[in-house]
């Protein structure tokens, strides 16, 4: 872990637990896709690449989250560098309350707001202003967070960030965090088109056969909505309770900042199951219950 492994004569990435991309732009230059969590990766990263003989021209960030952007405000300060992302996930790097929040559901608790929800605030630019080298493209993800994208390098290298997870992960934690699920199925959908393609997810196997785990992944969030449906068949519940039920069914180990963010997805479940009027909502003596809804 930690190596600098090669893809191509050009693209690179760093094997950390969440993977950096570096393309040599020339024999001097590079741009890399994310930093790392802090300021620690973003050194390691600085110091291998400075080895090399090789300098950071600037930063492509696939999202705001701090395990893809927590790193930023070092390497920029470290180097002159500009940083570039898209519109929300811009400016969810620069004010990271704002992403704490977004989670959180209001002003976020401390106890809430460990390491992965501080991300260093650090200036960002909008991706339409990069310099980007001949042949690189930058392509939506949207559904894991509002704007995500994905990098192909020049010589055909698609780093593709959260849009997926690993068959491990997705057994281990079950719920992963996405911010829009119908969003998010469509874009996993899409992604079978670059089956055959070296695809770099930021946490599974580097891959030419993307299409076998994007799969995995749609499977495993329509498993989750049956049963959302399972459950509230049973009774009306709130959004925490029904999370309550789940985690138990699923067999989940949880601190306090994978609890917000299971609910958060939860949440987000509900919205697409209410959105198709498969459920609805009732208040009752100032609580909010989700039920199936009446045929």
């Amino acid at each position: 872990m930690f190596d600098l492994i090669k893809l191509t004569d050009r693209t690179f990435y760093f094997d950390m637990p969440t993977k950096i991309g570096v393309y040599k732009i020339d024999d001097k230059r590079v741009f890399i896709i994310d930093t790392g969590i802090s300021e620690k990766s973003a050194k390691r990263v600085l110091k291998t690449l400075g080895e090399m003989g090789l300098e950071v021209d600037f930063i492509l960030n696939t999202h705001s989250h701090t395990d893809h952007a927590g790193g930023n405000k070092y390497i920029c300060e470290a180097t002159g560098c500009k940083a570039y992302t898209a519109e929300v996930e811009d400016v969810l790097i620069e004010f990271s309350d704002v992403e704490a929040t977004l989670v959180y559901g209001g002003f976020p608790c401390r106890d809430f707001r460990k390491k992965f929800m501080n991300t260093p605030s650090c200036k960002t630019y909008n991706i339409a202003e990069a310099p980007l080298p001949k042949g690189t493209e930058i392509f939506p993800l949207y559904g894991h967070t509002a704007h995500m994208i994905g990098i192909k390098t020049p010589d055909d290298v698609y780093f593709i960030a959260d849009v997926v997870n690993s068959k491990d992960t997705l057994d281990k934690v079950k719920i992963c965090y996405v911010y829009d699920i119908d969003t998010q199925l469509e874009t996993l959908e899409k992604l079978k088109e670059l089956d055959g393609k070296l695809c770099v997810p930021a946490h599974a196997e580097v891959t030419e056969n993307i299409s076998t785990l994007a799969e995995e992944n749609i499977k495993n969030l329509l498993e989750i909505r049956e049963e959302i449906l399972k459950i509230l068949r049973e009774k009306p519940l709130t959004a925490e309770e029904l999370t309550a039920n789940l985690c138990r069914n699923f067999g989940l180990k949880l601190d306090l900042m994978g609890l917000v963010m299971i609910t958060s997805t939860v949440k987000s479940h509900l919205s697409s199951l209410r959105h198709k009027g498969i459920i609805d909502w009732v208040m009752e003596d100032f609580t909010w219950y989700w039920k199936i809804a009446e045929e």
